[in-house]
């Protein structure tokens, strides 16, 4: 169970993470010049090793600060929309494509289609300004290369996709272990895919699970999943407009956000990535069962 007001606090406190490796990304981006250069632009990367990384946790955290700044109440939307500002910069400045086209539009159409009609022409007009400004990058070769199918990153992403398939074929039950991939991957590695050899996950949510954990992964991915949307969806439509309903919507928003990005990408298996998930899904059990017994005490006074 959470005590009163320790569901904001504890969203606050995520924010605040996110915020936090935002300022520092900045600075580091700006007053530093510590950026990775690669396909025509600069990469900012904050805390972490690849500009991906710092992407996909951005991906969890900017659904959560729109959804208060819609849904919640003052001050706590205001300081929301303030957190959410850099956010959405640094985002921009990780030039992840998975970010862009799938993890933001997946958390804003989300937001959209549960706050209504409206809502939702609002979140597409948002996602068409976005790609409107990118238009200026698609001369650039982290464009470009999107649609390379011969030798580009949507080539060899599906070479490797291809050669996971080949790896679970071979261990569809028990999979081949936590974080063996890297030792596994060379064996199957495809002739036409020897630029990248060194790989730890199959960017992809469902493969990596199945690689990982085997077939008993799969089940548990989904189970998880399933049960967190029906819970949350039943707490957001139960609760009045309010900070907790706006925390519910933006975990439901990050989630989705999550999934959109892990078709390409790695969205779970790194310790950050790991405990926001596990935090959500923790945070909507809670508010569940505080729900279910703030209505037996009523029911208990209305018998009394």
């Amino acid at each position: 169970y959470l005590r009163e007001g320790q569901l904001l606090r504890l969203a606050d406190a995520l924010l605040l993470a996110g915020f936090a490796v935002s300022i520092f990304g900045l600075y580091q981006y700006f007053v530093q010049g510590d950026v990775i250069v690669a396909e025509g632009v600069r990469r900012m990367h904050g805390v972490y090793a690849s500009p991906n990384n710092l992407s996909l946790l951005l991906g969890r955290m900017i659904p959560l600060a729109v959804s208060v700044l819609l849904v919640g109440r003052s001050p706590r939307r205001h300081l929301y929309g303030l957190v959410l500002l850099p956010l959405v910069l640094c985002l921009f400045l990780t030039y992840s494509r998975g970010g862009w086209l799938l993890s933001l539009p997946a958390g804003l159409l989300t937001i959209g289609l549960l706050r209504g009609r409206r809502a939702t022409l609002l979140a597409v007009t948002v996602i068409a300004l976005c790609a409107l400004l990118l238009l200026p990058l698609v001369g650039t070769q982290r464009i470009l290369s999107l649609f390379d199918l011969e030798q580009g990153t949507t080539f060899r992403r599906l070479k490797l996709w291809e050669a996971t398939l080949l790896m679970i074929r071979d261990h569809p039950i028990t999979g081949i272990g936590l974080d063996n991939f890297l030792y596994q991957y060379p064996q199957y590695l495809l002739p036409e895919a020897w630029q990248e050899p060194d790989l730890s996950h199959p960017h992809n949510i469902l493969l990596d699970y199945w690689t990982r954990l085997g077939i008993g992964g799969v089940v548990v991915l989904l189970w998880l999943e399933v049960a967190f949307f029906v819970l949350a969806l039943r707490l957001y439509r139960r609760l009045p407009d309010g900070d907790d309903r706006a925390i519910i919507l933006g975990l439901l928003a990050s989630m989705a956000s999550m999934l959109a990005h892990g078709l390409i990408d790695n969205s779970y298996f790194l310790v950050d990535l790991a405990f926001i998930s596990l935090l959500s899904l923790g945070l909507v059990q809670a508010v569940g069962k505080n729900l279910v017994s703030s209505r037996c005490q009523m029911g208990n006074s209305d018998a009394g």
